[in-house]
């Protein structure tokens, strides 16, 4: 199981980079861009970045064993200085994560509870495979509004990834 821990290790240092690649581009964004109603999930690019960072804290937290009391959201980082804040706070925790990430953790199951109450289980391996790609899914999101509010926006394929070479 080295192999796949050592891929899962990759695919989310790729999501912090990727992550980091949005963000940055965003500040070439306009504030009221950043805000305007676009009739998505989560009503906006910053809301739909505060999802992305609020889901990967939550996500985490489980994972480590320390879950948060709510779901972090736009309210939480109502501008992108406090959303890159709130990114730049949370790199570090999820590269130490990464770091100490053990071969018998992903193999080991993981169970939550949501914030509905409801308990779940799951493999850690597939856990991570979920982190991963919820946040690249949304990122698409982000990267399909910029182009339509006139944007150029970053390009985040993992195949960009310098860490994928």
């Amino acid at each position: 199981m080295p192999e796949l821990k050592q891929s899962i290790r990759a695919l989310l240092a790729y999501t912090i980079w990727a992550d980091r690649q949005v963000l940055e581009a965003l500040a070439a964004v306009q504030p009221e861009h950043l805000t305007r109603d676009t009739g998505t999930s989560f009503g906006s690019i910053l809301g739909t970045m505060a999802h992305i960072l609020g889901a990967e804290q939550v996500w985490l937290a489980r994972l480590v064993g320390a879950p948060l009391d709510h779901l972090p959201s736009e309210q939480d980082y109502a501008d992108l200085p406090t959303l890159a804040a709130g990114f730049f706070d949370y790199w570090p925790q999820l590269e130490v994560f990464l770091a100490s990430l053990a071969d018998e953790q992903v193999r080991a199951e993981l169970t939550w509870t949501n914030y509905r109450g409801e308990t779940h289980s799951a493999p850690m391996h597939v856990v991570l495979l979920h982190f991963a790609n919820h946040s690249t899914y949304h990122r698409g999101q982000v990267v399909a509004l910029m182009r339509q509010l006139g944007y150029a926006p970053p390009s985040t394929d993992l195949i960009y990834w310098k860490g994928s070479a």
